[in-house]
């Protein structure tokens, strides 16, 4: 089912998502730099709605925050983090973006993640403008969210894919089936072949490597990626404290560091490697889809300009000839 909205609406319907509940939407940075997604704290703000290209930032700040309470020790007594937050609604969601949270729901199974997911309702947008750095089309990517936005002319067709999404949309004109609108998002890149789990000896690896700072810039942008340290901190007294849940990278050398000393990816090459296979070898062979979902953000943020798309590429050219 798809419902019709004329774009010159679009700041009244979110208007009315506000009164219903916490909205976040994509602005852009003060700075003028790429946009990131935020809370609308005042009305005012969705004046600030960014559409126009995929943020630098993904929603993944909002289901595992870069640092989070797991418990607190007060006075003997155990408190925990439910997760437990308002319904919320976020707003302006790539189709790359949703499915990185479909796949980071297989592998986060506390409960502050399941809770902030089960209260949270994803409204997708189509992209009409993906950058040279896009390829989601290479990612076999799903249809995932409870709203999804196709602009065309002078409105927007929405797909419904849940009862909730429905809810929010249930007043607006219903759109005949044969009228219905689905877009294709247009790639300027493609990852040609991802069978590549034979070739990860090949020396073609090297000139990334080599150029690999080992900064973690790549996962800290990646919206799948998901490692974590657990630490405790406490009170000089003992009787108050807290267990958080801190971002960590496989890219970092102190990150398989173990009790001895030892360290199970101790050179660039092995952890390098490990952030391309675990995207595209090791999380499909376990839940049958891939890890990464296209969104080209570790491409953007790099500052030595890698490129392993292109290397598979050329990997897989050199071994057809």
């Amino acid at each position: 089912m798809q419902k019709l909205l004329p774009k010159n609406k679009l700041n009244e319907f979110i208007e009315n998502l506000i009164k219903k509940s916490q909205v976040i939407i994509p602005i852009p940075r003060d700075n003028g730099k790429p946009s990131r997604f935020k809370i609308i704290e005042d009305v005012k703000e969705r004046n600030k709605l960014y559409l126009h290209q995929i943020t630098e930032i993904s929603p993944k700040q909002f289901f595992i925050p870069e640092n989070e309470v797991l418990l607190e020790f007060k006075n003997g007594k155990t408190i925990e983090n439910r997760g437990r937050i308002k319904k919320r609604i976020i707003f302006g969601t790539r189709k790359c973006d949703l499915n990185a949270l479909a796949i980071l729901d297989k592998v986060m199974t506390d409960i502050p993640y399941r809770n902030k997911r089960k209260n949270t309702i994803l409204i997708g947008l189509h992209c009409e403008n993906p950058d040279e750095f896009c390829f989601c089309n290479s990612m076999e990517l799903e249809d995932n969210y409870d709203l999804f936005f196709y602009p065309h002319k002078k409105d927007y067709y929405i797909s419904v894919g849940s009862k909730a999404g429905l809810g929010l949309v249930k007043d607006l004109k219903t759109v005949k089936p044969k009228d219905e609108v689905i877009k294709k998002i247009k790639n300027f890149k493609t990852l040609v072949d991802k069978n590549i789990e034979k070739n990860y000896r090949n020396k073609i690896w090297e000139t990334d490597v080599n150029n690999c700072l080992s900064c973690s810039a790549c996962t800290i942008d990646c919206p799948t990626c998901n490692c974590f340290d657990i630490y405790d901190e406490s009170d000089i007294d003992l009787k108050n404290g807290k267990r958080m849940r801190k971002s960590a990278s496989c890219q970092l050398q102190s990150f398989s560091k173990v009790a001895g000393g030892k360290s199970f990816r101790d050179s660039r090459t092995s952890r390098f490697k490990h952030f391309i296979y675990h995207k595209i070898i090791y999380y499909k062979k376990h839940f049958g889809r891939y890890m990464c979902i296209g969104c080209g953000r570790c491409l953007r943020v790099c500052p030595t300009k890698i490129d392993w798309v292109n290397t598979i590429n050329i990997l897989k050219r050199t071994k057809s000839k």
